[in-house]
């Protein structure tokens, strides 16, 4: 069934509270995924708050290796050397500013669908065990998740699959939401949306709309 894991809390920690050396990787990943250039790995360490001595001596241990360079100017920043702190210190807010004053917009742009992603996941499990107890018609809800494109017909034979167990078909569904959910955030307010077109399932339905509302509409 899908629940939350100490993976799914880790990353969502990246978007929620100060960053550490801890999430080094987590922020590199990030950063390659959302196609930043790592050759302005200097431009990007100077508006986080480091000082041109300290890229400097960076480049110098690392002559064109514009990979480990960055490796390094992020560590740096994640131990909030120089002035990171008077630039917010290391959270992901800070990092997003400064891709936006560096005209990196697009790539700030897929950092801001990544940290939607993982907060519509923590929405989502946070619901998930009252929907794995009370949801109604679980194939009808995946038939009609797939009429608005959130499901592929395969999710929704594996629905069908668990007939004549309910329980066994919220599983199923719950497990498929959850991944479309971790690639779109809109999908969880779709999914709401459906669920209120069924009586039974309004109080659901209304209780992940608010979530939404209160923590995505920004």
């Amino acid at each position: 069934m899908a629940r939350s894991s100490s993976r799914d809390n880790h990353s969502s920690s990246l978007f929620s509270s100060p960053l550490s050396i801890d999430h080094l990787v987590d922020v590199i990943d990030l950063l390659k995924r959302s196609g930043y250039p790592e050759t302005r790995w200097q431009d990007l360490g100077l508006r986080l708050g480091l000082h041109k001595n300290t890229l400097d001596a960076i480049e110098k241990n690392h002559p064109g290796d514009v990979s480990r360079c960055l490796t390094e100017c992020l560590s740096k920043w994640l131990r909030k050397a120089d002035n990171v702190n008077s630039k917010g210190g290391a959270t992901f807010d800070s990092l997003s500013e400064a891709l936006k004053s560096m005209d990196e917009t697009a790539v700030a742009d897929k950092l801001d669908q990544e940290r939607r992603n993982a907060m519509a996941t923590c929405i989502f499990d946070t619901h998930c065990h009252n929907l794995s107890q009370s949801l109604c018609d679980p194939v009808s809800v995946a038939w009609m998740l797939y009429g608005e494109r959130v499901l592929v017909r395969q999710a929704v034979t594996s629905v069908e699959s668990g007939s004549p167990f309910i329980p066994k078909q919220r599983e199923a569904l719950l497990d498929a939401l959850k991944e479309v959910i971790q690639l779109n955030y809109k999908n969880l307010q779709t999914f709401a949306i459906v669920l209120c077109k069924f009586p039974r399932n309004i109080p659901l339905g209304e209780a992940i709309h608010t979530d939404y509302g209160k923590f995505l509409s920004f």
